[in-house]
C-alpha cells in the first residue's frame, strides 16, 4: 500500500483499537470472542469479500446468526452500528484497515464507496441480518 490508501490503512488502525470500537469485541489479533459470541475477523470473506456488504455491516450494525469459517455464531450481541459514529473516510480507513490486517488481503475501500453505500442504505432501519446481507450479496467461495 501507498499514497492514500496506506493513510487511509495507518488511520483505520487508530480507530480499530479505541476502547468501545472493534477492537473491544474482534480483538487485538483480529481472533473474536469466541466464547462469547464475537466472531473473528482473521481469513473472514465477511471482511475479505464483497465491499458493500462489508459497508453496510458496519454503518447498519449486524444482528441474528452467523457461520464465519465453520463456526456457528448466535448473534444475540448485535454488532454496533458505525454509520452514526463514523464518517466516511473514517469507515473507509478502519474497512481498509481490517482487510489489509491479522493475515487478511484485500482491496482498500474508498470514502466515495462508503459514501454510495450510505446513500442507497439511509431508508434502512434496525440492524441488517446476516440472511438479509446474504440474499443480497451471497458470500464468496
Amino acid at each position: 500500500m501507498s499514497g492514500e490508501e496506506r493513510k487511509l490503512f495507518v488511520k483505520g488502525r487508530a480507530i480499530f483499537a479505541k476502547e468501545g470500537f472493534c477492537i473491544t469485541c474482534h480483538q487485538g489479533d483480529g481472533k473474536g470472542l469466541p466464547s462469547s459470541g464475537f466472531p473473528p475477523i482473521t481469513g473472514s470473506k465477511w471482511v475479505t469479500g464483497n465491499q458493500d456488504r462489508l459497508i453496510k455491516l458496519v454503518l447498519k450494525g449486524l444482528q441474528g446468526p452467523i457461520e464465519i469459517k465453520g463456526k456457528k455464531y448466535s448473534g444475540q450481541v448485535p454488532m454496533t452500528p458505525f454509520g452514526g459514529m463514523l464518517k466516511d473516510e473514517e469507515v473507509a480507513a478502519v474497512l481498509t484497515y481490517v482487510r489489509n490486517s491479522f493475515g487478511n488481503q484485500a482491496s482498500a475501500i474508498s470514502p466515495a464507496k462508503v459514501k454510495q453505500v450510505r446513500n442507497a442504505t439511509k431508508a434502512k432501519t434496525g440492524f441488517y441480518s446476516p440472511a438479509e446481507l446474504l440474499k443480497q450479496h451471497p458470500l464468496e467461495k
